[in-house]
Order: structure tokens, then C-alpha cells, then sequence
């Protein structure tokens, strides 16, 4: 398991965060509880679709603050040095203090230092402002997937 520190200047939530790169299963499985908390109970997404085939080729990352799993996102590689981010998810009862965009900007961080160039991304359309804080810009019309209403979006590392 990599550990990895952010401190209170990157992410504004204090010192006691660590992002974990979820190499072992225990950590996975946070990740997924997560994931089902927000996306299969919140959103309706159909369990099926949620754990897909792209499991074990992408790189999980979990978020704790104070030891609490709180956070996670997942990217995997689609060629060409670009990345595709996905099943970004913040706990309810830690929006708004800033960790998503502290995911967001791990990934980018761990792609880059991983020899990737460009991120895309299917951003939920009311998400498409926070992704555009982070960079991103809008590079499709309007899709759905699992009932929810997306955009591709992109951006250079």
C-alpha cells in the first residue's frame, strides 16, 4: 500500500488525510462501499453497472481523513499517455470540504508521475463546474449513462 501525505495548504481540511493507492483487497473494498454508498444508493446505478469489467486494470485510490474512509476515485489507462478518471465519489457527510478536489488532484499528480499526458473524464452535468476549477474542459455533447446525464470532458496533465 502507498501512502501518500497532503498537507492543510493543498487540500484546506487539515494534516490527518492520507491518499492509499489500493493495492491490497481490504482497502478495495472501502473503495467499493463508497462507491455503492453514492453511486447504487444515492444515484439508483444499478449494482451491475457500478463494479464493471475495468476493476482490476485501474488504479483505486481511497481517501481517509482521521482514519475515516471517506473518499475515492479510480483511473485507468486508454492509451496514447491518456487516462480516464472515474467513480469519483465523496461521502455525504463530507461534501463540501474540499476532497474531491484533493482526489482530483492526486490523480493528476500520480498520472503524471506515471509518464501520462492528457485526463478525460464522464462528469455528471451538474458536476461539470468542479471539473472545470480542475482544468477540465467540456469535449462532448450531452450522453446518458446509468439514468444520469454526462459529458466528456478532457484535460492536459
Amino acid at each position: 500500500m502507498a501512502v501518500y501525505g497532503y498537507t492543510k495548504k493543498k487540500c484546506d481540511v487539515g494534516d490527518n488525510m492520507e491518499l492509499k493507492i489500493t493495492d491490497d483487497k481490504k482497502y478495495y473494498n472501502q473503495c467499493l462501499e463508497i462507491r455503492k454508498e453514492v453511486f447504487v444508493e444515492e444515484q439508483n446505478v444499478p449494482l451491475e453497472m457500478e463494479v464493471d469489467e475495468y476493476e482490476k486494470e485501474s488504479i483505486n485510490i481511497l481517501l481517509m481523513l482521521d482514519d475515516r474512509p471517506l473518499g475515492t476515485v479510480r483511473y485507468r489507462d486508454i492509451g496514447d499517455g491518456v487516462i480516464k478518471v472515474e467513480r469519483m465519489a465523496v461521502r455525504q457527510i463530507a461534501r463540501g470540504l474540499h476532497l474531491g478536489q484533493a482526489l482530483m488532484n492526486f490523480v493528476h499528480i500520480h498520472a503524471e508521475e506515471n509518464g501520462y499526458t492528457h485526463a478525460k473524464l464522464g462528469a455528471q452535468v451538474h458536476a461539470i463546474k468542479f471539473y472545470e476549477k480542475l482544468g477540465y474542459q467540456v469535449a462532448s455533447e450531452e450522453f446518458d449513462d446509468a439514468g444520469i446525464p454526462h459529458k466528456y470532458m478532457q484535460k492536459e496533465l
